[in-house]
């Protein structure tokens, strides 16, 4: 009895020492996973801190990045109506859409806005009209407006309204389309490649050599209209009290060589290049002559004709 006694004492002492060190274990695990569910909750939250940052980064540089023109502005008042006919341009490197249109009446100092829907890739230019209701004098010929377009990032497009002041100046003089003067030239054309030679940037051409000249128009029809240029389209020359011409007749240029021209559309807002030759005007040299562009064809479903005086060359 002495001897099973003195064992139990024995294990007794052995069995808390193996209880303290199970729970010490135990306590130690429990605390490892609490401190790696801390550990884990902290990097997760930071994860989603940090992408919530460069979302809201790349939302501002998008934003600043978003650059849309909207130009050639003109209002066309009936009653309450007002229609609005616009030309925008994406001048930016990303994509951009409108989602609304607001306008400020400033005769009446009231608003009025329309829902818009509208993307525009980068480079892209399209033409827009839109009509909104301004309760106001019918017709008023002298309200004047302020509109801006309101992008899906929020940026701000104002309606700009310089080109209708070239468009209300050509529709009282010459016509629709316009010249760029400081861009025209000429290329020395060569019968046998027919193909042009570099571009010459002067007033004075050879009478002994074929020569195409090159001129760009713009398309600033008020409809928005594409204009289509025939083949009765032409440059001519004429000398002052002379009977003497000699005219290049309208024709297509691809990969700097001439092919056989069947037509010419001019995009209404676009600058196009339009080609005429080639012709040798041996029969002007040592003469000044007078130059017109004679512009025919279609706008529309109609007919269109425009002359165009816009230069004067020596021929040597």
């Amino acid at each position: 009895m002495t001897r099973i006694s003195w064992l139990k004492k024995i294990w007794n002492g052995r069995s808390k020492g193996i209880s303290t060190v199970l729970g010490t274990v135990f306590l130690t695990l429990v605390i490892f996973a609490i401190s790696t569910n801390v550990f884990l909750w902290t990097l997760s939250r930071n994860a989603e801190y940090t992408l919530a940052v460069k979302e809201e980064n790349q939302k501002n540089i998008d934003q600043l990045n978003e650059y849309v023109i909207a130009s050639g502005t003109n209002y066309s008042v009936s009653g309450d109506d007002i229609n609005i006919d616009v030309t925008l341009t994406n001048a930016g490197p990303i994509a951009a859409r409108m989602i609304n249109l607001w306008v400020f009446d400033t005769t009446q100092q009231k608003y009025a806005n329309a829902p818009v829907d509208l993307s525009l890739n980068p480079g892209q230019v399209l033409p827009y009209s839109l009509n909104v209701t301004i309760p106001g004098p019918g017709g008023n010929a002298s309200r004047e407006f302020v509109s801006w377009f309101v992008t899906a990032r929020g940026n701000a497009v104002p309606l700009k309204t310089e080109q209708e002041i070239i468009i209300a100046e050509l529709a009282q003089g010459i016509g629709s389309i316009s010249m760029d003067f400081p861009k025209f030239r000429y290329y020395i054309y060569d019968e046998k490649t027919k193909e042009l030679g570099p571009e010459i940037y002067q007033f004075s051409i050879p009478g002994n050599k074929e020569t195409i000249f090159g001129v760009h128009l713009t398309n600033l029809d008020k409809s928005h209209n594409d204009i289509n240029l025939t083949s009765h389209s032409c440059i001519w020359l004429t000398i002052p009290s002379s009977s003497t011409t000699d005219d290049w007749p309208i024709t297509k240029v691809v990969d700097n060589a001439t092919v056989d021209f069947d037509y010419k559309i001019l995009k209404y807002g676009e600058s196009t290049l339009v080609f005429f030759g080639p012709t040798k005007p041996n029969a002007l040299s040592g003469n000044i002559a007078a130059v017109n562009i004679l512009l025919y064809g279609t706008i529309g479903d109609k007919d269109y004709g425009q002359n165009i005086p816009f230069i004067s060359l020596y021929v040597t």
